[in-house]
């Protein structure tokens, strides 16, 4: 009995679908990256390589209002002192856009800027307050070049220099607001997350184990054994399809809804009203920082010395404008 032996190749080319077939066209014949590289476009090279010269910048800021208000809610209810907190700081933040830029907002005023944040965590400040104080102190006149470094993580300001004082050899904080860190993380002794976390965790059984464990090394921070700080996953969804008056008006009908009515459950039903508040009171800060820099905006609009960077910088405050208080119409407002 004869067997088929027919090829696949064969087979391939009856169906029109030869096993030499180069979907999307032909191939080049040399070997080429798997990565198809392009080049930016003029003003995003200008900002991108702003960005990789400048330095991880810190600064006190952000820390400060939200310690400010934090010592001025004593006594509020937790969630609420926290969420009043983080209005304040984010409504005192200083707006900074970048010539060309036309996707703006950014941690700090800086470009590559962040803030340290004692009341999660001030145990760092507070064990180098003084080498810190004293690098403040004798500052010298090395340049930023000879004691700065790129290409291993971002542009890390691995010594101090000048006026600068290197915090953990990666961001580089001016000189006058070392003082500043080292009486903030101070107020935050015993009083931050990190701390309340520790006391408690103690209580837990076999916690000279864990001890053991972060002391040996082997692992950084409490990921070895137990993370008692949480993680926040954003739920893009609510701003992009209600907007944020559309979320405060949610808040505040919840807020109805629960008040006064503890489901059976004395703690965790007022438990609601308590986070109900605090998202409204969040989502203003939010919208302070919005309108804070579509302020700016048409500040710059009005010095511009072009018809079209004024219009790009009038087009940023209507877009900030609009998503200050409204769901996003377009992907950039998005």
């Amino acid at each position: 009995m004869a067997t088929n032996t027919r090829k696949l190749s064969e087979i391939l080319a009856e169906k029109g679908l030869p096993i030499n077939f180069e979907f999307g066209g032909e191939a080049p014949e040399e070997a080429v990256d798997r990565e198809v590289k392009k080049e930016p476009t003029p003003r995003a090279k200008r900002l991108r390589d702003i960005y990789f010269n400048t330095l991880s910048t810190a600064n006190t800021e952000f820390p400060y209002w939200y310690s400010r208000k934090w010592n001025e809610l004593d006594g509020e209810v937790t969630v609420v002192r926290r969420a009043a907190s983080l209005k304040c700081a984010f409504s005192h933040l200083t707006p900074n856009i970048i010539p060309g830029e036309k996707l703006v907002m950014q941690k700090t005023q800086f470009y590559r800027g962040s803030f340290p944040m004692p009341w999660l965590s001030e145990g760092f400040f507070v064990a180098k307050s003084d080498e810190l104080y004293q690098e403040a102190l004798e500052r010298g006149s090395a340049s930023a070049g000879e004691l700065s470094k790129f290409g291993t993580g971002g542009g890390n300001v691995v010594k101090s220099f000048g006026k600068v004082v290197s915090i953990a050899g990666k961001f580089g904080m001016r000189q006058e607001e070392i003082p500043v860190l080292i009486r903030l993380a101070k107020e935050w002794v015993g009083r931050s997350v990190d701390d309340l976390g520790n006391q408690y965790e103690k209580m837990v059984p076999d916690y000279k184990l864990k001890e053991n464990i972060m002391k040996s090394l082997i692992c950084m921070f409490d990921s070895g054994f137990t993370l008692p700080q949480g993680r926040e996953v954003i739920n893009y969804y609510y701003p992009l399809q209600y907007g944020l008056d559309g979320l405060i008006r949610m808040a505040k009908e919840c807020k109805n809804e629960v008040a006064g009515n503890a489901d059976g459950d004395g703690v965790t039903g007022m438990d609601r009203l308590y986070f109900y508040e605090a998202v409204k009171l969040v989502l203003e800060g939010i919208q302070a920082w919005l309108l804070n820099y579509a302020k700016h905006a048409r500040e710059l609009a009005s010095s511009a010395d072009r018809e079209e960077r004024k219009k790009e910088y009038l087009d940023i405050a209507d877009c900030l404008e609009w998503i200050a208080h409204n769901r996003p119409r377009t992907f950039r407002e998005a």
